[in-house]
């Protein structure tokens, strides 16, 4: 009798374990991978009925609050003009740079030559490469291209790859070839071993021929806040939406055989329910986990909310698992992949987090601080890296000259010499 008492303790401690791994699974999954998984299940079970969430249609910015806001993510030519906006470019620069954003073919190569650009736009052709180059160091990499071969190079620009220089030969000199197939003529023509082609060639076709596209398919930004937070008579209001913590229902029809069915059928729906059981308290557990942590970010985080970046503060993962009682980890899977949608719009969740550089100064605040400076100066004039240096120490941010060409170059802001009129 005890052993099966035993048994009966390790099979129910091996039950619990596999719900909790579930558990935790479901925690970390995206909004959108949830709902994958769900429709997945739905097909394999289909007494089960499962819809997924649709993004509110929004016809004018104002029609809705910016808090609900969920339509799908701004254009990519809008994403390029405010990251080239925060580059510093003199005047008449950005000016070239904003058109050319505009003048993208649905590849996200320039539509038209630049010396035709320059022309209709009256800019030098100096004026007109330094615009280039600034719209090319954009995200995603290759926007910008002027045909196939420079969007692969610049692609390759920032990469760390191994065989990068052989990559950028093949590139330069061999696409043909690789589209033939004549790899053995590429090998002897570049003096290198086949199997170094085959290589390169594999890396390069990993590589994106239309980056425009690929950024529009981009699956990484979700359409839908995971959790709203709004401010309502003084009091931050915090609500997980059905995006992030969606619902499985049984179908009617079998609802009505375990209320009116025989035995035998009532035993099989039953066996079913099961398995949705702990589907459903895994998901239940992801909106509690979700909310709790939600609401201790926006109660850490009400100053960012209110100002934007620049007052964003330091915190930890362990600050909110340790008020939270929780393991740090738990925490991490909470916020991973989830988008809150806030008065500064829609935030990864996972932002809220920041490293302390100064005292009471996060690493992202001191960014958006930089920024600021930037924007603010006078641009025949520019600051250099260690006057910027100087004005964040006088605001009790001390950071070192290298620290600040370090976050500079994060945001693609030009070093004074080039931002200079």
């Amino acid at each position: 009798m005890q052993s099966l008492g035993l048994e009966l303790s390790m099979k129910q401690e091996l039950r619990l374990t596999a719900e909790m791994r579930l558990s935790l699974r479901i925690l970390a999954l995206s909004s959108a991978d949830l709902a994958d998984e769900l429709e997945r299940f739905a097909e394999e079970e289909p007494w089960f009925r499962y819809e997924r969430p649709r993004p509110a249609i929004v016809s004018r910015a104002d029609d809705v609050d910016p808090l609900a806001r969920v339509a799908s993510r701004e254009p990519l030519e809008e994403r390029l003009k405010q990251e080239l906006r925060l580059m510093g470019l003199p005047a008449p620069v950005l000016r070239i740079a904003l058109y050319l954003a505009d003048d993208l073919d649905e590849r996200g190569y320039l539509a038209e030559p630049l010396d035709v650009i320059a022309r209709r736009l009256g800019a030098s052709p100096a004026q007109t490469r330094e615009a280039l180059a600034a719209l090319q160091s954009c995200d995603p990499p290759g926007i910008g291209a002027e045909d196939l071969t420079s969007c692969l190079l610049l692609q390759l620009r920032d990469e760390r790859e191994p065989l990068k220089s052989l990559m950028a030969s093949i590139i330069r000199c061999h696409l043909s070839d690789v589209a033939e197939g004549r790899l053995e003529d590429i090998a002897s023509s570049l003096s290198v071993s086949l199997e170094q082609v085959e290589e390169a060639v594999r890396r390069i076709r990993r590589l994106t021929p239309a980056p425009a596209v690929a950024a529009s398919n981009d699956p990484v930004a979700p359409l839908m806040p995971d959790v709203v937070v709004r401010k309502a008579e003084g009091e931050w209001i915090v609500e997980v939406t059905e995006w992030a913590a969606p619902r499985l229902e049984l179908r009617v029809e079998y609802r009505r055989l375990m209320q009116r069915g025989e035995e035998e059928a009532r035993r099989f729906v039953s066996a079913r329910l099961k398995r949705a059981a702990w589907l459903t308290r895994a998901i239940e557990r992801r909106r509690l986990t979700l909310q709790m942590a939600a609401e201790a970010l926006v109660r850490r985080q009400q100053a960012y909310l209110e100002r934007g970046p620049v007052a964003i503060r330091p915190l930890r993962l362990a600050d909110i698992a340790e008020e939270l009682g929780v393991h740090e980890s738990t925490v991490s899977r909470a916020v991973k992949d989830k988008i809150l949608g806030s008065p500064q719009g829609l935030i990864p969740m996972e932002r809220l987090f920041s490293v302390e550089v100064a005292p009471g100064w996060s690493q992202e605040a001191a960014k958006a601080r930089l920024a600021e400076i930037v924007q603010a100066e006078d641009k025949e004039s520019p600051l250099s890296d260690q006057a910027i240096a100087n004005l964040l120490a006088s605001e009790g941010c001390r950071l070192s000259r290298r620290a600040i060409a370090k976050y500079r170059e994060a945001l693609r802001i030009p070093n004074s010499f080039q931002r200079r009129r």
